[in-house]
């Protein structure tokens, strides 16, 4: 009788050592990155209308080295081991910004992604408040889950910002918009 508990413990043991085994493996062979690339500077006009849907800027995205980005975060991996990537912030900062001329100044938001031979996705929206003077805006990202590597691995993409204005511009403005990817990555 002590013999069959004892076999018994043991194979409870080596049952469970196996099952801890196999998700150590699989997080190894899986797992989310947190990549950011240098910000993108931009400049936005002058902007007198405070019509919904104003251009505040296109940003053509060329050479965003994934391969490398990922391989600095993991140098067993690359673009090849991509399952997919998700944006997870997009982060926008009015370098020379003042009293009249800052994110107070915008009513809504609208952030695009669009590469060729794709149509275009919303990605982020905001509603920025008009009781603060700031010069920073996290827009917040409401695509979600979905996968932007069709996007991203693109040659060129870009990120087309489109907006309704509270009160207009009283000059152009050097803006910079930093974004953060989860890559998935898998062997």
């Amino acid at each position: 009788m002590r013999t069959k508990i004892n076999i018994l413990l043991i194979s409870s043991l080596i049952i469970t050592a196996a099952f801890l085994s196999c998700n150590n493996i699989k997080e190894s062979i899986e797992r989310d990155l947190f990549i950011t690339p240098d910000s993108i500077s931009f400049t936005i006009p002058k902007i007198t209308s405070t019509a919904s849907g104003t251009l505040l800027g296109d940003l053509n995205t060329k050479n965003l080295n994934l391969d490398s980005l990922i391989n600095n975060n993991a140098p067993r991996f690359g673009l090849k081991n991509v399952k997919n990537i998700r944006i997870k912030e997009f982060n926008l900062v009015l370098l020379d910004a003042d009293s009249s001329n800052n994110i107070q100044n915008i009513e809504n938001i609208i952030v695009k992604i669009q590469a060729s031979g794709q149509t275009a996705q919303s990605i982020a929206t905001a509603n920025p408040s008009s009781g603060t003077v700031t010069n920073r805006l996290n827009v917040p990202i409401t695509s979600g889950s979905s996968d932007m590597k069709s996007f991203l691995t693109s040659s060129l993409f870009t990120y087309n910002i489109t907006g309704k204005l509270r009160t207009a511009t009283t000059r152009e403005l050097k803006a910079r918009v930093k974004v953060t990817y989860t890559v998935t990555v898998s062997l």
